[in-house]
């Protein structure tokens, strides 16, 4: 074994600082969310959870690879230093007294750091958990530890840590602690409730250590994607859109033997990719139907086709599940350039297909990979096996449900197989859940589909298309609502609070407080928000006129597959249409109106210009927004702080912020009760009076309408 120590110059470019030559690592994203901290010192991770604050979510996180990036070598040789893994001895020749650091440890690979801050190198230097062997890094090179930028808390370019000529730059603490994402948390630590630590849910947190050279580029090498590079990968994807977080909790460990590890994970592919997991069920391979342990999304999907410590080319398996997701089923499509040194951007059969059938070529491999995704006979197909694929009433529906928001199963993954508590979810988020809730029930087993035509209808059960409920629906205030068809729409589209129980009770807000999503039926006929005492709430003709409620807009009128009808879309923003051939209906405003953002009668901002009616709300709702902002009640976003209030008129000002933010019209359900929340919101909030001073117009803001 050679080691050799030089005296090492290294020149820095200002414009540089953040980035680790030898690593080539850039950063090309910017951050999307941060709320920084006042200057403060660094206290350290351990701080975090000793206060009690933090102290699950510090023992979770100590769990994962982060905070043992690089180790003293007194620490390593502690018993349970590492959460699932030990690093035995040095390398062979080398004693403990030799070794002042380790890098890692924890699940690929340990590397070894001399008492001058140098990388131990030579032919048996690496030890590799996998299968506790010896291997070779850079044999009779000097390699000073310059990984400083990604593996160390508050690095900085300058200087050696500890004075040691190999350590370049100096940092603040070992590993990617819990400040090195949320910043130095000394003035947090003192003042929790008036200094929110820094919050980064972009790729960029993530990506500037997650990545190898140009973003646009993934760098490989001996068969196999370089390790570290999933921003790489994801940037080529389909996936790019997404943020790390949307998949990843990583304050979870995703180390195999972690029993706790399906936590890391937020969202399972299927919670997505509904389509692609049903007809994956329907698979005509019989080994895959009949192996209860057969292969998984992620197995071909993700399979380990980038390299930390080991590779096998024979199997095509290297140790880093890839995070290109997409395979190119071409058997002549290869996965790297030519010269090896760069991945093409998607998976090829062999990596995807060979890793477990070894016997085979990629060629076999092509021909069979219509048979793993099969289309089932569901929704889409089933009924055509035994009607006419002619019936232009079912064609027409079922195309514009494809295009709805219920197919696409938005919010769907609110069921038991992500999280237990989302079990209460599934009776509106799920089909299954929906039917079995009508039957006093739950859901049996574990597989859900989105809103789907059976949730609604029950054709083979009743003989025909007749709604699944038709009985009024009761609001979590008691209030009845009674509209028809538009019954079975209240069922779901409601508050779920009882606002004046709610707001009273709950002074203490969360990011999650507030009424429940989509509250359409509650602001439809004007109930259930914070109404303040004194003040007179009126309501629109939209609530007495509209007999069959959100059916008779929803599924009326405009482009047959794009919205109106079982689309229930009412503005098709891609095409630029407003679908308001419900507006136009001779029985209410006949013709007259062409943009939802119809001239209000009256000037509700007070700006001293009448405008839209959904112009004149955003205003309003902003100036709400501002006031909640300077009360501490919010944040930017417009989301509840921690805070606790002191009197359930304050509270209720953020209720009705949020209620109309989630019934999302801009006012159009009920602009008369919008409007009113809006104002006696504002007004308790600049003079303590929701009737404001000098009182306000007592015009009843009705609206040509």
């Amino acid at each position: 074994m050679k080691q050799k120590h030089a005296l090492l110059v290294w020149t820095i470019a200002i414009g540089f600082m953040a980035v680790s030559i030898a690593c080539e690592r850039t950063v090309t994203n910017e951050i999307t969310k941060t709320v920084t901290p006042a200057t403060a010192s660094y206290m350290g991770s351990s701080s975090c959870g000793s206060t009690g604050c933090h102290e699950a979510k510090y023992t979770e996180f100590m769990k994962t690879g982060h905070p043992y990036k690089l180790n003293e070598a007194s620490d390593v040789q502690q018993a349970g230093y590492y959460p699932y893994s030990s690093v035995p001895t040095p390398p062979p020749g080398v004693n403990w007294a030799d070794v002042d650091k380790v890098i890692g440890g924890f699940r690929w690979k340990a590397r070894f750091i001399d008492n001058d801050g140098f990388i131990i190198t030579g032919d048996q230097v690496q030890y590799n958990l996998e299968t506790g062997g010896w291997v070779a890094y850079h044999s009779g090179e000097t390699k000073p530890y310059d990984c400083g930028p990604c593996h160390m808390t508050n690095y900085k370019p300058v200087g050696n840590q500890e004075g040691k000529p190999g350590l370049i730059g100096t940092w603040e603490a070992n590993g990617i602690q819990c400040e090195e994402c949320h910043g130095p948390g000394e003035a947090h630590e003192s003042d929790p409730l008036s200094v929110a630590m820094k919050i980064d849910r972009s790729n960029e947190g993530c990506g500037k250590c997650h990545i190898r050279g140009d973003v646009n580029a993934i760098p490989a090498s001996g068969g196999f994607i370089r390790h570290h590079e999933q921003w790489n990968e994801m940037a080529s994807s389909q996936h790019r859109a997404l943020q790390c977080v949307d998949c990843h909790d990583v304050h979870e460990s995703l180390h195999p033997l972690n029993p706790n590890r399906d936590q890391a994970i937020n969202v399972n592919c299927e919670n997505c990719h509904i389509k692609e997991y049903n007809t994956f069920q329907n698979t005509s391979i019989t080994q895959h139907k009949a192996d209860p342990n057969g292969p998984e999304c992620i197995d071909c999907h993700m399979p380990k086709a980038a390299k930390s410590a080991i590779g096998d080319l024979a199997t095509y398996s290297g140790d880093v599940p890839s995070h290109l997701f997409q395979i190119n089923t071409d058997p002549s499509a290869e996965m790297f350039t030519a010269d090896g040194k760069f991945a093409n951007g998607y998976l090829t059969l062999d990596y995807s297909c060979l890793k477990c059938h070894s016997d085979k070529d990629k060629t076999w491999a092509a021909a069979n990979v219509s048979r793993v995704h099969v289309e089932q006979t569901d929704i889409s197909t089933s009924c055509f096996s035994c009607h006419s694929d002619k019936d232009v009433f079912l064609l027409a529906k079922g195309e514009q449900w494809q295009n709805s928001k219920h197919a696409s199963g938005d919010n769907i993954d609110r069921n038991r197989n992500n999280k237990s508590f989302y079990a209460a979810c599934e009776k509106c988020h799920t089909s299954e859940g929906f039917v079995a809730n009508l039957a006093g029930g739950t859901a049996t087993g574990d597989h859900f589909s989105s809103i789907n035509c059976f949730t609604c209808h029950a054709p083979h059960t009743n003989g025909d298309f007749k709604l699944r409920v038709e009985t009024p629906a009761t609001l979590a205030n008691g209030a009845t609502f009674d509209k028809g068809p538009a019954n079975l729409c209240a069922s779901c589209h409601q508050s779920r609070q009882d606002a004046s129980t709610y707001v009273t009770a709950n002074t203490t807000l969360s990011a999650y407080w507030g009424p429940h999503h989509s509250n359409q039926a509650d602001m439809l006929i004007g109930v259930n928000a914070y109404e303040y005492a004194g003040y007179s709430y009126g309501n629109s003709a939209h609530t007495n006129v509209t007999d069959e409620g959100c059916i008779q807009c929803h599924m009326d009128g405009g482009v047959p597959t794009f919205t109106g009808g079982h689309t229930w879309i009412m503005h098709d923003k891609t095409r630029n249409f407003q679908n308001t051939g419900g507006c136009n209906d001779p029985n209410c405003h006949n013709g007259s109106i062409s943009d939802f953002n119809v001239l209000a009668d009256v000037d509700f901002n007070g700006n001293g210009t009448i405008e839209g009616v959904q112009d004149e709300i955003n205003s309003l709702a902003d100036s709400l927004k501002v006031l909640l902002i300077a009360a501490n009640l919010v944040d930017a976003s417009g989301t509840p702080l921690s805070v606790t209030v002191t009197t359930a008129d304050s509270a209720g000002a953020v209720y009705n912020f949020k209620f109309v933010e989630e019934d999302r019209s801009e006012g159009i359900h009920n602009t008369d009760y919008t409007v009113g929340l809006l104002k006696s919101s504002i007004n308790f909030l600049n003079t303590g009076n929701p009737n404001g001073a000098p009182p306000l117009n007592s015009n009843g803001y009705s609206l040509r309408r």
